[in-house]
């Protein structure tokens, strides 16, 4: 049988976005690559969030952010594949953009009442 290796490298692309994914690079940190329309988003090292699931990987970067108000993230889901030669495996998966709003604590006049 064959040796098998994990991945480190995951070129992605569908409706209209491009994501390019590597799990390590030169100084050791992974990096990622998020293409949409003419926007192009690089990101590396804590920018990443990769979070290990029984099927994979969910890896995750924020593409927008505005203050108090929302944050823009997308993730993809990479699965737990191990390839053989010729060292490519074409895949399908999925791509979640969220938009999660930001609340601002609410102020409130202080009242008093009169104790007895």
């Amino acid at each position: 049988m064959a040796p098998q290796t994990t991945p480190n490298l995951f070129t992605l692309a569908g409706d209209s976005i491009a994501v390019t994914y590597s799990t390590t690079s030169i100084d050791g940190t992974p990096r990622l690559t998020f293409k949409k329309g003419r926007q192009t988003l690089e990101f590396s090292g804590n920018q990443i969030v990769s979070v290990a699931a029984g099927i994979g990987t969910l890896v995750s970067v924020v593409i927008a952010q505005v203050p108090d108000k929302s944050t823009t993230t997308f993730s993809v889901l990479l699965p737990a594949i191990k390839l053989t030669a010729p060292r490519k495996q074409a895949f399908r998966t999925i791509g979640v953009t969220t938009v999660a709003a930001q609340t601002s604590p609410v102020h409130l006049p202080a009242c008093s009442r009169p104790t007895r």
